[in-house]
């Protein structure tokens, strides 16, 4: 099972300001190298602090020293260049010998991150280390921008509970189009799937078959969500299952990246033939 199967071309991983856990990093070139397609990693350098700074009597807050100063254009090339640099080196050590293609991309703002997301990808946000970094326009731009354009969205907390166990999805019914893209997912990671849905109904017995056909053990738990930790390392939900669409939906993480497909796209994987038909426009979170 590979991602042009399922209609994906590339992961794109934006990278965050400050300093990601390398463990979340590798977690979106692990999906994009079980895919076997290609890894994109961005990194905004942005633009308009220099467009700051240029404004007559603008001040910045030093953090350390708690005093106001005049903004120093030269420091702030000096700082978006080094972090773009550390940024390029650990993206570097997280792709390793990976044998997929890796590119890097350093972009001037959101607004241009936004240009360069397709429907065929899936992005990757990754949660930021520091609370600060979760209202700037670099990271509130690149989610805004996954969920109106993306195929797919990987939320990646910024630690890692798990390498390891089982892809989990959590369906409205047993007919949920979230299901089979899971499974295809499970393929890809060698991993077990379990299907949780609130509803207490059969599993489709061609959905079953499939799962036999790619080695897939499959367990479906139903009628009331189990309150447990079933020890996954990634769940998969189809975007209408989500009520916290924003920031909010990082809170609920707990370690385990969340996969949320379009359901279109979803749509698509259980049914090739459906694709065909699907236009190229922006879909609905």
């Amino acid at each position: 099972m590979n991602g042009a199967e399922m209609g994906f071309k590339r992961v794109v991983v934006g990278l965050p300001q400050g300093l990601a856990d390398q463990a979340a990093v590798e977690a979106a070139a692990d999906l994009a190298e079980f895919l076997r397609i290609e890894l994109l990693a961005t990194f905004i350098a942005d633009s308009s602090l220099h467009t700051l700074a240029a404004l007559s009597g603008a001040r910045e807050l030093r953090a350390f020293d708690q005093q106001w100063q005049a903004i120093d254009a030269a420091q702030i090339t000096r700082e978006i260049d080094r972090a773009t640099g550390l940024a390029r080196q650990r993206f570097a050590e997280s792709v390793g010998a990976r044998a997929i293609k890796t590119s890097f991309d350093v972009i001037a703002g959101a607004e241009v991150m936004a240009s360069l997301i397709r429907a065929d990808d899936i992005v990757a946000v990754i949660e930021p280390g520091h609370p600060g970094e979760r209202i700037t326009q670099q990271f509130t731009g690149l989610l805004e921008a996954a969920l109106a354009t993306a195929g797919a969205v990987l939320a990646i907390p910024r630690r890692i509970a798990r390498t390891a166990g089982p892809i989990v999805t959590i369906a409205s019914d047993s007919e949920d189009p979230s299901i089979r893209t899971a499974l295809q997912i499970a393929a890809a990671f060698k991993e077990r799937l379990i299907v949780t849905t609130t509803a207490d109904a059969r599993l489709p017995v061609e959905l079953l078959a499939d799962a036999n056909r790619l080695g897939v053990a499959v367990e479906h738990i139903s009628g009331t969500l189990p309150g447990a930790r079933l020890q996954e390392r990634m769940r998969v939900l189809t975007r209408g299952a989500l009520t916290d669409k924003g920031i909010a939906l990082f809170s609920s993480l707990q370690g385990i990246p969340l996969l949320l497909i379009d359901r279109d796209r979803a749509a698509t994987a259980s049914n090739p033939k459906a694709g065909e038909q699907r236009p190229t426009g922006v879909s609905g979170a």
